[in-house]
């Protein structure tokens, strides 16, 4: 066997190999991470890939959530109607495990419009002094 026969082979190999390695963990898509607001008094789905056939596992809010990707990877959890709170962690566990910090049940908004949407409101706090003072919400 010469030297260029075998340096092709492993070159192979070690590309399967890694295919198949990355292919084997459970995974999210960009919008399920750490920071994510989850809307509350509604059943929220969570999705994402893993191996075919792997059990995937939700440890969220002192529950347990369990399903089986199916025979294209793919898996989701619904989740029950949740109330207001946070901020929570949620491990998601399959071949490996993830765990999402810093999570909020509350309300989502979709927003659009011009570029004063992201005023901040120390630049307009004078107009409304007592509004700051009486929230009761130190997220916002």
């Amino acid at each position: 066997m010469n030297s260029n026969s075998y340096s092709y082979k492993m070159i192979v190999f070690i590309a399967l190999f890694i295919t198949v390695v990355s292919y084997g963990k459970v995974k999210l898509p960009k919008l399920i991470s750490d920071g994510m607001v989850l809307q509350r008094n509604t059943e929220i789905k969570i999705w994402g890939w893993a191996s075919v056939g792997e059990e995937v596992t939700i440890h969220f809010l002192d529950s347990e959530y369990k399903t089986i990707s199916d025979n294209e990877g793919n898996w989701s959890i619904e989740l029950p109607k949740l109330t207001a709170g946070g901020p929570f962690e949620m491990q998601i566990m399959g071949s490996n495990s993830i765990v999402l910090h810093d999570i909020i049940i509350g309300d989502v908004w979709v927003c659009s419009g011009q570029s004063n949407m992201e005023l901040p409101i120390k630049r307009v706090s004078w107009n409304y002094p007592g509004e700051i003072e009486k929230s009761e919400n130190k997220y916002i």
